[in-house]
């Protein structure tokens, strides 16, 4: 799986939750953009679903307490495509 193809996924469901806001850095943080802790786990599903990834549960429980920018949902998305 390419990064550039996961980032891309990544932007485009959070540009959907924030109504098509498109312009925002990797790095930005996802409660600063306005997304809460139910957003960021609907977000993970979908993505994992979008791209044909299953992580663990606890996988998930991880990255929700940690997930602080798109990057770091980049960054999971693509350790759980590498199992």
């Amino acid at each position: 799986m390419k990064r550039a193809a996961v980032r891309a996924a990544v932007h485009r469901f959070i540009s959907r939750l924030l109504e098509d806001q498109e312009d925002f850095d990797d790095d930005a943080s996802l409660v600063e953009l306005g997304l809460e802790k139910a957003d960021i786990e609907d977000l993970i599903f979908h993505l994992e679903d979008e791209l044909g990834l299953t992580a663990f549960t606890a996988e998930e429980d991880q990255m929700l307490r940690n997930a602080r920018t798109a990057n770091d949902l980049s960054r999971f998305l693509l350790a759980i495509a590498r199992h």
